[in-house]
């Protein structure tokens, strides 16, 4: 049996269970309409998918993923452009096979909205593509007679139920509810959320039978029964038609909880179970839990009317496993309920080693300050001091973050990207937020400064005692948080090195801890990336499971994402990678921090005891990005993550701890060593920021011009090529010297921030387009007015001679070379130009010469990916068109200083000497 097939029979169940839970968003609230069709009605398929609501001449988009089973996670998301046919926007995907599970949303990018499923937040369209398993069914008996009955369908066909109440499960007619032989139908309905059909028969009387079958009428095909088309209280009869007595009584099983989430072998458990007595009176039961092999037995237990707990004890004596105990409630011989109890876990701890967790946050801001030093955007201030209430206090995620990591007892591994500690040490030293034409007073941003920058100051303070103690592990990180893959890949690797070393420094500095560990912007890796780390004294790092365990070359072992794996380059050169798990780290994502605290607190631990009886020992590590889930879940976040805490403090000792990365790379040996590992991201490819999208484009090509042009100045004026900046926080964004305030704008134009947020897939504002362009944009302006400042005073062209005087007006001495040219023969020579001074040089050997450049001599080597071309004297920096036989003054000079006169004077005596020299080579005057 497939993965295709296996999914929906196992969430059928779940799926038709949320069918009962009411819908509180109504379709009339949502504007859209949308309709979808699948063809051909059998093999592989395609879906179109129509839209209407949306205004004509919108750019529309339809993104769509496959999903294991209907709103689980998505792989392979796309973006397809729909088309205006009149009356709607659409759009045809595919082909798919049978049995894979589509999802869609919408994307309005004229007006940046995102349409779902009712307008709902994260709800999408689902629809399994011509089910290889159609007719597979789910009912459940409601407390008043009412049966709803479930199926998976060719969706979206319309599917009629036929059914008749019977004598029994067997070959025995059929008759309607009037008494009447035959049979009866109700339209079924399809339900995008969750890709099935549905429908309410009943009420019927307690014990009656109800048989059925379904019948696509868009097909014309009957779905009969069989034993793989199951589930719950359904049975098939002998004919082939689906069957279900029609059971309930008075009391009612309402739920049940246990008194732990995990029990080992041989300790006291307690269920509380909730019923609803509707005789209206006290009755008095007997029950019994069963529960593996082990039977329970409670008498005369009084259930009092109304909503009553009754709490049932027993002894967790069978072995570990996960088992679903079946309470059945029974009086004077007759039953009255029967329900299947939650999952019960247990667990055997003996002679085994407890699983190791390993919780990477990673904490990050962009910069949103101009290089004018204007800030643009306020969210650094707010996620550190204003994004929800706690306790009565108005918080940030950061500051939640720590105050939540000194309450508990857990260890995690963290990283602030040193973008967001510089923005907050810059603040920190202003000593008050700078205000902005964008906010002029703190009652625009609605927060209490004073209370912010406490909140700033508290959220360092508290973190760093927290390292300082061990508590937690801090990361470090290239600095501006670049796509590292895509940089190495245009050979800027020297721009990497640099931004780690100032990453590292930069957390140094903050925390008073030196991290031996990186956090890999995006989880977006290369094999050159192993070197770049060792360069930089990085031990390990974080990479995602699913983008890189299936794909890379296995040297030894068994790798998993469940240990340390190193990983080695075709040098020898190795580091070590904690692979996350990809199924926990995006239930921490996009589940965990939007639902009852106590969900996800069972979630979580139920998650680690099924690792536990699988790989006792394991490591498993939980990495995201540490702000996201509570900024966008302000509600229900703040409260999830204190549940989270509470939870692992609470339970972690005997089968499970929470380690930090080192840590537990210190106490687990590496499982496998791989190399190999493709070029991906946590995305599993690279294509949030570098898609072919024209916007990304022109980021990239932009940071690829600035680049080379800054490469070579810097190499002009004789200074380091990707240079550790030095960065004072009272002149952000700007460094101490120009040429480093350049390279500084030129790391912040290499963040990751601003292509994810440029076009599809994603869709942010166009700020963040803009603000690469103004960082980018400054960088080659300011080279330019350089430049500029290098003007040819004189000339004279002479035979096979010319003479230069070229003025430097910059700070910087140049080194560079100087190419004379008169269109078929040249001469270069290197020359060095003081600053603020006028150099004469001379040139011999070179008849009627018309052009004379200054190149900086950088190499292919040191611009890598760069759009103008060099040769092989190396940049052009500046032109100069000679007249062969003239002499003149290319560009006036302000002033007439003492310098320039007698600058003057020496070239026209080297001129002379020159002019004598070449005519006493020709002989005597004829």
């Amino acid at each position: 049996m497939t993965n295709k097939i296996i999914y929906p029979l196992i969430l059928l169940p779940i799926v038709a269970a949320l069918l009962m839970v009411p819908i509180t968003y109504a379709q009339s609230s949502c504007s859209y309409v949308v309709s979808f069709n699948v063809t051909p009605a059998s093999g592989s398929a395609y879906i179109t998918v129509a839209i209407t609501g949306v205004p004509e001449g919108h750019e529309v988009y339809l993104r769509w993923g496959i999903e294991p089973y209907p709103q689980g996670p998505w792989s392979s998301v796309t973006d397809t452009l729909m088309t205006w046919n009149g009356t709607s926007y659409v759009v045809t995907i595919g082909p798919f096979q049978p049995g894979t599970w589509v999802a869609w949303v919408f994307h309005d990018v004229t007006t940046n909205t995102w349409i779902n499923y009712q307008c709902v937040p994260f709800w999408n369209w689902n629809v399994d593509v011509n089910p290889p398993n159609q007719g597979y069914t789910w009912a459940y008996v409601y407390p008043n007679g009412s049966i709803l009955i479930t199926v998976l369908g060719r969706a979206p066909d319309n599917i009629l139920l036929w059914y008749g109440l019977t004598s029994g499960p067997g070959n025995v007619p059929w008759y309607t509810t009037s008494g009447a032989p035959g049979a009866m139908n109700a339209t079924m309905t399809f339900n995008p959320l969750w890709g099935n059909y549905s429908v309410m028969i009943g009420p019927f009387q307690p014990g009656q039978w109800i048989q059925w079958v379904y019948w696509d009428t868009t097909t014309n095909t009957w779905l009969h029964c069989s034993a793989n088309l199951i589930s719950g209280t359904v049975i098939c009869t002998p004919n082939g038609n689906f069957a279900i007595q029609d059971v309930y009584s008075p009391l009612i099983f309402i739920n049940a909880t246990y008194s732990k989430y995990v029990y080992l072998v041989g300790q006291n458990a307690t269920v509380y179970v909730l019923f609803e007595n509707e005789f209206g009176k006290p009755i008095t039961v007997n029950m019994t839990l069963t529960a593996n092999s082990e039977e329970f037995n409670y008498y005369d237990v009084t259930i009092m009317p109304g909503y009553y707990t009754v709490a049932l004890n027993f002894t967790v004596n069978m072995p570990q496993g996960i088992y679903t105990p079946m309470l059945t409630v029974y009086s004077l011989g007759t039953v009255l309920t029967q329900a299947s109890l939650p999952s019960l876990y247990v667990l055997n701890t003996t002679g085994k080693p407890p699983l190791s967790l390993v919780i990477v946050w990673n904490m990050h801001q962009p910069l949103y300050i101009e290089p004018n030093g204007t800030w643009e955007q306020a969210w650094v201030l707010l996620h550190t001091c204003h994004d929800f209430l706690w306790n009565g206090t108005w918080v940030g995620a950061y500051e939640l973050q720590a105050i939540l990591l000194n309450e508990y007892n857990v260890s995690v591994t963290i990283d602030f990207t040193p973008v967001l500690l510089y923005q907050w040490e810059t603040i920190l030293t202003e000593g008050a937020f700078p205000y902005s034409p964008v906010w002029s007073s703190p009652s625009i941003l609605n927060v209490n400064m004073t209370q912010c920058l406490e909140a700033i100051n508290y959220t360092i303070s508290l973190y760093r005692e927290l390292a300082q103690e061990g508590k937690i592990e801090i990361l470090a990180v290239p600095f501006y948080h670049p796509l590292q893959a895509i940089i190495y890949d245009n050979g800027w690797q020297s721009d990497l090195l640099a931004q780690i070393l100032m990453g590292e420094e930069m957390t140094e500095d903050v925390f008073g801890v030196k991290a031996t560990g990186a956090w890999t912007p995006e989880m977006a890796f290369n094999m050159g990336l192993v070197h770049l780390y060792n360069e930089t004294g990085i031990e390990f790092t974080i990479l995602d499971a699913q983008a890189f365990l299936p794909y890379a070359t296995v040297v030894s072992g068994t790798p998993s994402p469940y240990g340390p794996i190193i990983v080695e380059d075709s040098t020898g050169e190795q580091i070590i990678v904690l692979f996350r798990d990809t199924d926990l780290s995006n239930a921490f994502s996009f589940a965990y921090f939007r639902q009852p605290p106590q969900v996800t607190a069972r979630e979580l631990i139920h998650y680690l005891a099924r690792i536990y009886m699988q790989s006792p020992g394991a490591v498993v590590v939980v990495a995201l990005d540490g702000e996201n889930p509570l900024i966008f879940n302000p509600t229900t976040g703040p409260a999830d993550l204190q549940a989270i805490y509470q939870v692992l403090s609470e339970y972690q000792g005997t089968w499970f701890v929470t380690q930090t990365a080192s840590e537990a790379i210190a106490t687990h040996k590496p499982i496998a060593v791989l190399t190999n590992l493709p070029e991906s991201s946590w995305a599993l490819n690279l294509n949030n920021w570098n898609n072919g999208y024209p916007g990304k484009i022109e980021i990239w090509r932009s940071v690829a011009l600035a680049r080379e042009y800054l490469v070579a100045f810097t190499k002009a004026v004789g200074m380091p090529i990707s240079p550790v900046v030095p960065l004072p926080f009272n002149t952000t964004p700007n460094s101490t010297n120009p040429i480093y305030t350049l390279w500084n704008y030129l790391y912040i134009a290499e963040g990751s921030d601003w292509t994810w947020q440029t076009g599809p897939p994603n869709y942010g504002p166009v700020w963040f387009q803009e603000q690469a362009l103004t960082y980018t944009s400054a960088i080659i302006n300011a080279i330019e007015n350089y430049l500029s400042e290098i003007r040819l005073v004189k000339y004279v062209v002479e035979n096979n001679a010319v003479v230069l005087q070229i003025y430097n007006g910059l700070n910087y001495t140049l080194y560079v070379t100087l190419v004379v040219s008169n269109g078929t023969y040249t001469i270069a020579k290197p020359v060095v130009l003081k600053p603020h001074h006028i150099t004469t040089i001379p040139i011999i050997g070179i008849e009627n010469a018309t052009t004379a450049q200054l190149y900086s001599p950088v190499t292919e080597y040191e611009l890598g990916d760069h759009p103008i071309l060099i040769n092989q004297y190396g940049f052009p920096l500046a032109t100069f068109t000679l007249s062969p036989g003239n002499s003149q003054a290319i560009s006036a000079m302000q002033g007439e200083s003492s310098e320039l006169i007698t600058s003057l004077i020496a070239f026209l005596l080297s001129a002379s000497v020159i002019m004598i020299i070449i005519l006493i080579q020709k002989g005597p005057f004829r």
